[in-house]
């Protein structure tokens, strides 16, 4: 580790923001199997004329890319997201440079916050009929409002930290 570690508080939101899109993805994994989940026939209908093995990996796939996004949240609070791995060719233990970091974090961070939001508004203006279906979609959605605010949060964090130690190391090489 190159800085001083992450305040408790800034790796609550980390893990905050790497779980927030969990419950969207558990939530669309029943519809491969022609369980509605409380969408209308004409999504349905249109869902299930596509084969089972096209279903599944786009609602897996499309699972794993927003949960493994969101994960990444983590390296802003943890060694491996200041440190290269030791077995990385070439680049193993050497610093991860901020452009390198940051840049991703808040494209990342202003994308999710967009999305969450335009969820947050946009399903239950099109829920035709408020069932426990559209209940349990929109709290299954509802999470991702959190998702981008949280890691832009712990990406200026991350910035802070790392831009403290680099000071800190400058002034001690001047000194020495």
């Amino acid at each position: 580790m190159t800085t001083q570690p992450a305040s408790p508080l800034m790796v609550r939101l980390a893990h905050l923001s790497a779980l927030s899109p969990v419950l969207c993805s558990l939530w669309r994994l029943p519809l491969m199997f022609g369980i509605s989940m409380g969408l209308g026939d004409t999504m349905m209908d249109d869902m299930m004329s596509h084969p089972f093995w096209a279903r599944a990996a786009y609602l897996i796939g499309l699972g794993l890319l927003t949960d493994g996004l969101a994960f990444l949240a983590l390296g802003l609070v943890r060694p491996w997201g200041e440190v290269f791995p030791h077995w990385m060719p070439f680049i193993g233990r050497r610093r991860v440079p901020l452009w390198f970091a940051v840049p991703p974090a808040v494209a990342g961070g202003l994308g999710a916050t967009w999305f969450g939001w335009t969820m947050a508004f946009g399903l239950p203006a099109n829920v035709d009929s408020w069932d426990g279906w559209a209940v349990l979609m929109c709290s299954c959605y509802a999470p991702l409002v959190l998702w981008g605010p949280t890691l832009l949060i712990v990406t200026v964090d991350y910035v802070r930290r790392r831009r403290t130690t680099v000071r800190h190391q400058r002034i001690a090489q001047l000194v020495a």
